[in-house]
């Protein structure tokens, strides 16, 4: 009987998997992907399920974690000159995970970032976020060719002080031509051009914990960025002309808070130690358009 169930399951992998990335000549790729029934079976057979399992493009994609590669953060310092910059980068996702930072719960990505985490050089923020391997690299896609990123999304936690995370980035070579972030304190808003603010609370109600798609659309230099609840129906759209001219997406969870946070924000006081950011992504859509 073991023998005749084994092939029957491995048929019904076949039947439920089904991941596409198709290419032509232009450069153009796509990446759509919807697999919670292979979750159901894959937790049926007592397996352990990997965010590659959820979001099988992974392979397009790297991670950048809030400890460094030996599992440190910046909790044993006292000043934020002296946190640790070395925050770990990972390419190869496939059957990867690392609790609690980038770990699967139910048919969801967890991505939490925290607040005493290793940064990048570049930042004084910890994150839990993926970077757009462009053409299967570190390489940027113009804005002036299409590109389309859709997510869905939830956010699930926030730091106590400053409760704010970044869920989907337009990273440039010179500044950030688009960030979509949520606070406790003015709800969803849009950062465009680096210092532009657009706040929306208005018009997209959201309450912690519901599901947002977020739909991003570049095209001849101009970037139009929808926000739907999917919980309420509520939407918003936004086009501006991007000053970059190049870019990659990024997605997941970018805490804007830190247990040094006094030192650089004198407003605020410092986040306590278990203060984390937390959100969780159930599906990625991706096209992507580069030309080397």
């Amino acid at each position: 009987m073991k023998n005749l169930f084994f092939p029957f399951v491995i048929l019904i992998f076949s039947a439920v998997y089904s991941h596409v990335l198709g290419g032509n000549k232009t450069g153009v790729s796509n990446i759509d992907i919807k697999l919670p029934k292979k979750v159901t079976i894959s937790k049926t057979l007592g397996g352990i399920v990997y965010p590659s399992d959820i979001l099988p493009e992974l392979k397009h994609w790297k991670i950048t974690l809030p400890i460094d590669e030996n599992g440190n953060d910046s909790s044993n310092e006292s000043n934020y000159r002296n946190r640790n910059k070395n925050a770990w980068e990972i390419k190869d996702l496939t059957g990867f995970e690392y609790p609690p930072y980038f770990k699967v719960v139910d048919d969801e990505v967890v991505f939490r970032a925290q607040c005493a985490g290793a940064t990048t050089k570049g930042s004084k923020y910890p994150r839990s976020e993926l970077r757009q391997l462009v053409g299967g690299g570190n390489n940027y896609w113009s804005m002036e060719d299409y590109q389309y990123l859709e997510v869905e999304l939830r956010v699930t936690h926030t730091p106590v002080e400053k409760p704010e995370v970044c869920v989907t980035q337009i990273h440039g070579p010179i500044d950030e031509p688009l960030r979509v972030q949520y606070s406790k304190t003015d709800g969803l808003f849009l950062v465009w051009n680096e210092d532009n603010r657009k706040y929306f609370s208005n018009e997209v109600p959201y309450v912690l914990g519901e599901k947002l798609r977020i739909i991003v659309k570049v095209l001849k230099g101009e970037i139009t960025c929808t926000v739907l609840n999917l919980d309420n129906n509520k939407s918003f759209t936004y086009t501006w002309t991007a000053e970059d001219k190049t870019a990659y997406f990024k997605v997941g969870c970018y805490t804007q808070s830190s247990v040094f946070l006094s030192q650089f924000h004198s407003k605020y006081s410092n986040e306590p130690m278990d203060a984390y950011g937390e959100v969780r992504v159930s599906s990625i859509k991706l096209i992507e358009t580069y030309k080397e």
